[in-house]
């Protein structure tokens, strides 16, 4: 039996139980690959809780979205009262969705112009995806540059652009004018516009802010010289921060941790409300302001705006700045004592998002295994890696007793 302030695990829990695993797939398709063996029953703040009084440390933010905290209450009201007024509304305006959008430019660097609202993070590149097009053919250019490794969503469109060339394969649809180069792993890696087609005829970059299920990022220098190549040479920049949006890695949006940019597409989604399906894509009013339908049933829904709104309100006052600010020196210094041990190979850790990548896959699996029957929920890579990502309004001390016990493990 483990029993702390943060931290409940019942002698008779079973991380593992077939009934219980086989009744997941008696209704739902075995392609929607489980993140976890444990069922959630509810969640508050940075605690997961299933029906049998089981108690986590939630390191996942259900996978980056409920940056805010589980069921945080400025939130709920929020959704309440908007319900007793519009619950949905199509396309058709409301005052709440025009205070969501304003809100969220006003927040955002002035160089944006306009957002898209759209659903899903999904929805949100792909929507970038189709803009960039159309914006290369007004401006005779052609090619779009992403990266190997990247991962975009699973729409047609987005998962054109994922980290490689058969991505597709399943549809049989290819787009010749999107093209990968390898990911600049190597912090000593250096941008090479020989890798690239001409200069003159590539349309835009399309990035992950930090990539993948490793929480790569890319090596100061190389986005330098990236984006100066972009600049010279009229192409655009995009940001996929679908994961790394607001204030997971210490800024608003994740690119402004590397320096001063000005992206001309960033997609945002997961952590806009830390509560329902709501995405966008920020730009200028040029490439916005096109010939094309991005609407959708539920974009820009009335309860996910007002979610929306007081989830901004929420993250931007001052408190919860100051707050974040020390949470995020105590994650990053846990984390980056972890390389210590014989099993880490490396950690990548920015602001409250971090992957331990270990030298053999089996260690992942045993950390995983170990942090779920002992209370602490991680993210699940299946691979060598294992995020963490925990609702940026996790308690240092509740930080502090997870990485005790995954140090423990260490040992």
């Amino acid at each position: 039996m483990i029993k702390t302030k943060h931290r409940i695990i019942k002698d008779d829990f079973k991380l593992y139980d077939e009934e219980r695993d086989n009744i997941r797939y008696k209704y739902e398709s075995t392609s929607n690959v489980p993140q976890s063996p444990i069922w959630w029953d509810k969640a508050k703040d940075f605690s997961i809780f299933d029906k049998d009084g089981n108690k986590w440390i939630d390191f996942s933010s259900g996978i980056f979205v409920c940056n805010a905290g589980h069921s945080n209450p400025e939130i709920n009201n929020a959704i309440k009262k908007q319900l007793d007024d519009v619950g949905y509304s199509y396309q058709y305006y409301t005052e709440i969705r025009r205070q969501f959008t304003k809100k969220l430019l006003d927040c955002s660097p002035d160089h944006f112009e306009k957002v898209v609202l759209l659903n899903s993070g999904s929805e949100a590149t792909d929507a970038a995806y189709r803009l960039v097009k159309i914006w290369a053919n007004n401006n005779n250019k052609k090619y779009i540059v992403c990266f190997n490794g990247s991962y975009h969503g699973r729409v047609l469109g987005s998962d054109l652009i994922c980290g490689r060339k058969d991505s597709t394969d399943w549809s049989n649809v290819v787009d010749d004018d999107i093209v990968f180069i390898d990911f600049p792993y190597d912090e000593s890696a250096a941008f090479d516009p020989s890798m690239l087609p001409p200069a003159d005829q590539i349309a835009a970059f399309f990035m992950e802010t930090y990539q993948g299920r490793t929480a790569q990022m890319y090596p100061k220098s190389y986005l330098q010289d990236l984006y100066k190549f972009a600049r010279d040479n009229g192409a655009l920049v995009c940001f996929d921060e679908i994961q790394s949006g607001f204030y997971r890695m210490g800024d608003l949006y994740g690119y402004m941790t590397y320096g001063d940019y000005k992206p001309d597409i960033v997609c945002l989604g997961k952590g806009i409300t830390s509560s329902l399906p709501l995405s966008a894509v920020l730009s200028t009013k040029e490439i916005i302001d096109v010939d094309t339908n991005l609407s959708s049933s539920h974009a820009g829904n009335a309860l996910c705006c007002a979610a929306g709104l007081a989830n901004l309100n929420y993250l931007t006052s001052d408190k919860f700045q100051i707050d974040l600010k020390e949470r995020c020196i105590v994650f990053e210094d846990r984390l980056r004592k972890l390389e210590r041990y014989d099993s880490v190979s490396y950690v990548n850790v920015r602001g409250m998002v971090a992957a331990i990548i270990f030298k053999d896959v089996k260690e992942a699996d045993k950390i995983v295994e170990f942090c779920f029957n002992n209370g602490i929920f991680p993210v699940n890579t299946y691979t060598d890696s294992i995020k963490f990502g925990p609702p940026l309004t996790i308690s240092i001390e509740a930080i502090n007793e997870a990485f005790d016990v995954i140090e423990e493990q260490l040992q």
